[in-house]
């Protein structure tokens, strides 16, 4: 218990060092939990768009995943269709857009077929959904729709064509909630691209045995070189935009850990270094080297668990606000999972044990023959 106190009256003796140190922590936390949130949301989302519309396996063209510069032709889903096991094959074109004016720049439109499954499990707000023969009529996603502040019967500008609103969706997807929807045919003209699409998802009946997805797999890719069939999981991980993201947060994460280990190291050094004739006199009145290295780290472990709290509510402010900037709305949810929380604070608190090992075996060391010589 007097460890305890000692650590406390330590710390506050110091309150501006303290605190800086503390807010230091608390912005590396910060960082680590908003941006490596947003990097598991948004592979979470794609997760489980392709999840709840079925899908099992994911078709598009060898070379790399989510390839808006390429497509497949459409006679590969008619092929797939016949397969035996394949219950469902939903095709899509995607493209992203900008509406400069209203500061939005990677806004995703897909073209569904008319009688895509797509369209009838989206909910419309209002208006109605897109039907065959459409032409320069599109579906917004709500969230889409409140950012650039449009309703059924406006207009919008796409590809530098008009296009009349006939309907406002919501999905349970924040991707498609910040989407264009339009007929297939109709982006295909837009982006001359006929008779392709991005890629398709299949599902399959599973009935047929435990290996029947695996055995779809192998028969999509006999198919030829120029296919590529990959399991949903394993597509959404080879995302090249999620391995960017992925990566990005690693590395902040990286830069974070060091600068909050540092600050750490800092702030106990100067406290070793201001209070050595303190520590010499415990020295001298038979505290062990050990007792005096666990005072050290218990003053940084108490730095740090404040830091960490600080820091998580500092990450869940940032990643709510980020989701009402309307550039990002479409792209982050504002959620973040326990799991991500749990690994901000074991972060903060690896950053803080490691920061405070040197000082800690420094004052451990120190003498007070050594101590009783600095002083003078």
């Amino acid at each position: 218990m007097r460890a305890l106190t000692m650590v406390r009256k330590n710390l506050w003796l110091r309150p501006v060092r303290s605190w800086l140190t503390i807010a230091g922590l608390a912005i590396a936390v910060g960082a680590i939990v908003s941006l490596v949130g947003i990097a598991q949301r948004f592979e979470q989302a794609f997760l489980e768009l392709y999840n709840r519309r079925g899908g099992d396996l994911v078709v598009q063209r060898a070379g790399g995943a989510m390839q808006l510069a390429s497509g497949i032709d459409q006679r590969v889903g008619q092929r797939i269709r016949s397969l035996p096991h394949v219950q469902q094959v939903i095709g899509s074109l995607m493209d992203m857009v900008a509406f400069e004016q209203s500061d939005l720049f990677a806004v995703i439109v897909n073209g569904w077929e008319p009688d895509s499954p797509v369209l009838s499990a989206v909910d419309t707000v209002s208006g109605r959904r897109l039907r065959a023969g459409d032409r320069q009529r599109v579906m917004l996603g709500n969230v889409l729709a409140a950012n650039l502040g449009k309703h059924v019967g406006d207009r919008i500008e796409l590809y530098g064509e008009p296009f009349e609103v006939v309907g406002i969706f919501e999905s349970f997807s924040i991707l498609e909630s910040g989407a264009v929807f339009v007929l297939l045919d109709e982006l295909q003209r837009l982006m001359h691209r006929p008779n392709h699409v991005t890629g398709y998802l299949v599902e399959v009946d599973k009935t047929g045995g435990q290996n029947t997805v695996e055995q779809v797999q192998r028969q999509i890719e006999a198919f030829g070189p120029q296919i590529s069939v990959l399991p949903t999981g394993s597509f959404i991980k080879s995302i090249a935009q999620i391995k960017v993201v992925r990566a990005m947060a690693d590395v902040t994460s990286l830069v974070a850990i060091v600068i909050g280990a540092l600050s750490v190291a800092n702030t106990m050094t100067m406290s070793v270094l201001e209070r050595r004739a303190e520590i010499g006199m415990l020295h001298a009145v038979g505290w062990r080297p050990s007792r005096v290295l666990t005072l050290i780290l218990l003053e940084s472990l108490l730095l740090c668990v404040v830091g960490a709290v600080a820091g998580c509510l500092l990450g869940l402010v940032t990643i709510k606000a980020m989701a009402h900037i309307s550039a990002l709305s479409g792209l982050v949810d504002g959620r973040l999972s326990a799991s991500i929380l749990l690994d901000g604070c074991l972060l903060a608190l690896a950053a803080g044990m490691l920061g405070a090992l040197y000082p800690a075996w420094w004052a451990m060391r120190l003498t007070p023959l050594a101590a009783l010589r600095a002083k003078t």
